[in-house]
């Protein structure tokens, strides 16, 4: 075995993030790994060949390490050879499932990382990379088996040497859900809205259902919150999994969501694209909850348009339903639609909170300075994104 000569992130086997330097398997030390765990298999060519269920399978396979400076420390990487392609053809004349397996192993931890390859085949094999993230190996050590679609449109599975047999089945035989179960429901969530909100409908409709926030400013995060609050009480039994608060009590966690099955709160965002970043909660607030759990952020993404392109429509109807005089009010700042373009499940815990930035506010109207919030750069978004759907 061989170390790397920087330290960087890795996982120990009670699921801590450390800064080490990364153990790096000979191919012969990862064949042992393979022919230990993965039963019914044989080794030869340089690859691992097994059979499941009458469907045959090859495992490339490769060091799961960091890609080196000046990248960071919670990207790593697997170098992809140029015999890949190769290899993938002959198997595909002789009717075996290819897959691209990443070995992590750090003291007691040992990981296994699935790359799927439909992007990697097409891709020039020289120098090219697949990328895990920490927050991927940590979840696969915590959950057993995790499976997400990385900021690359990439599906990742990492799992245990326990897990295994369920990883099969999910790649060669298939119909094995792996989402985590709050994002199922989050899932079927989003596959029930429109693609494309108008303001004045939104708050029209949020009026008309007696929303407590029905005629706040900036619509769509509130319309969002709407919407799902609407859709869980229409679905009995999803309150398992997700569930929708408001507590704005003093010394209250305010926070809109709560995951029972994961013991943790959450929150919705409404994201537009043009933006460089996340802005999230009061910072005090992430602190106190990161203190002891995980914090999920439910972020909706869209392309905005906006109202003074649109004769101040929503401007005109939202200060005419508050009584005001002047009705231009907010007009430069207010929405007249939003295009939905993808959601994104981040997770921000003790570990990667080192990656959130500081978002200053400015101050209120008396002169006093508001709280900070935190932000995600988009340049940080892979090591807290743990699953995406594109719409």
């Amino acid at each position: 075995m061989l170390y790397s000569n920087i330290k960087v992130e890795q996982i120990t086997d009670k699921y801590e993030v450390v800064e080490d330097y990364g153990e790096i398997l000979t191919k012969n030390e990862m064949k042992d790994i393979l022919l230990e765990n993965f039963t019914n298999t044989e080794y030869k060519n340089g690859c691992l060949y097994g059979e499941k269920s009458g469907h045959k399978y090859c495992v490339y396979f490769k060091n799961v390490s960091y890609l080196g400076t000046p990248h960071p420390f919670f990207k790593k990487r697997i170098q992809i050879g140029d015999n890949f392609k190769d290899i993938y053809t002959e198997n595909q004349k002789n009717g075996i499932q290819t897959l691209l397996l990443g070995i992590y192993k750090y003291k007691n931890t040992l990981l296994f990382v699935d790359f799927d390859i439909t992007k990697y085949v097409t891709n020039k094999s020289h120098n090219s990379s697949a990328h895990v993230y920490t927050i991927d190996l940590k979840n696969g050590l915590l959950f057993g088996i995790f499976q997400k679609e990385d900021i690359r449109k990439n599906i990742i599975t990492v799992f245990t040497p326990e897990n295994i047999e369920k990883y099969l089945d999910s790649k060669i035989i298939g119909d094995v859900d792996l989402r985590l179960d709050f994002i199922t429901v989050l899932d079927d969530f989003y596959e029930t809205l429109s693609r494309e909100w108008f303001g004045v409908d939104a708050y029209q409709e949020m009026i008309d259902a007696h929303f407590n926030n029905a005629l706040q400013p900036e619509w769509p995060g509130f319309y969002h919150e709407y919407k799902l609050d609407e859709y869980i009480k229409a679905h009995p039994g999803t309150e398992e999994d997700i569930q929708y608060r408001q507590n704005k009590k003093s010394g209250a966690i305010d926070l809109d969501l709560f995951f029972p099955k994961v013991d943790t709160y959450g929150d919705l965002k409404a994201h537009s694209n043009e933006s460089s970043g996340i802005q999230g909660n009061d910072w005090d607030t992430v602190m106190k909850v990161l203190q002891s759990d995980s914090l999920y952020y439910i972020v909706l993404n869209h392309d905005t348009e906006k109202d003074r392109d649109h004769r101040n429509k929503v401007a005109i109807f939202w200060n005419t339903k508050l009584g005001k005089d002047n009705l231009l009010s907010y007009a430069n700042k207010m929405k007249y639609s939003v295009k939905l373009t993808s959601y994104y499940v981040l997770e921000i815990n003790k570990f990667n909170k080192q990656y959130l930035d500081v978002f200053h506010q400015g101050h209120n109207s008396d002169g006093s300075p508001r709280n900070p919030k935190i932000q995600i750069k988009n340049k940080n978004i892979g090591n807290f994104l743990i699953h995406q759907m594109e719409f």
